[in-house]
């Protein structure tokens, strides 16, 4: 975000959508850039677990898959043709681009540490269960994280029970719905983001 502000030092110290002001490195605004990420980052982990059983094929196209759907649904959310960052900033393009790229880097790496972390072979896997919840302990002080791994449980414990509770020749057809709402909700969200830029550019 340096280089938009760089863009445009007449709107040095205006409010940004998020709250943070433009062109300033103050330690109020890393903090809070720094808590949002964190936040942001174990939502992102959660709904990467929920999605990743209804992924399929190679693992490379699963990636590309939860990659791409994730990083369009982002980027729908971020891009507010209303906001400072799109209305006020030049070049209309660059807060355009940029909003596209960060959630598209961030999903992709995600996915990929996520499949890191998730393999047979890994640390995680591997590792005695003291020493992973040593590890994972040290990020309860956040509250966020207690309220994403009461979640997490919760849709482990409800996905479990609807797929035990159906017949067995019944869970391919639930697997696949569930698929198509995804594939709704991703298709909705890519004319949202289309619709968006264009107003915007």
């Amino acid at each position: 975000m340096a280089l938009l502000a760089a863009q445009n030092p007449e709107d040095t110290g205006r409010i940004s959508d998020d709250g943070f002001r433009i062109g300033q490195f103050t330690v109020g605004g890393t903090i809070q850039l720094l808590a949002a990420t964190l936040q942001l980052g174990l939502v992102g982990a959660l709904i990467y677990l929920v999605l990743r059983r209804l992924a399929i094929g190679p693992r490379w196209l699963r990636v590309a898959s939860l990659t791409a759907g994730g990083a369009v649904v982002f980027e729908a959310a971020l891009l507010n043709p209303d906001g400072v960052d799109f209305t006020i900033l030049d070049p209309d393009w660059l807060p355009v681009v940029l909003f596209i790229m960060i959630p598209a880097t961030f999903v992709l790496l995600l996915s990929l540490l996520a499949e890191h972390w998730l393999a047979p072979d890994s640390w995680f896997a591997t590792a005695p269960l003291r020493r992973v919840g040593a590890v994972l302990l040290v990020w309860i002080p956040t509250g966020p994280l207690l309220v994403l791994l009461a979640a997490a449980l919760g849709v482990g414990v409800i996905w479990r029970r609807l797929v035990i509770g159906f017949p067995e020749r019944a869970k391919p057809a639930v697997a696949w719905t569930a698929r198509a709402l995804v594939g709704i909700l991703g298709v909705f969200a890519l004319v949202s983001l289309v619709t968006n830029v264009d107003a915007v550019t």
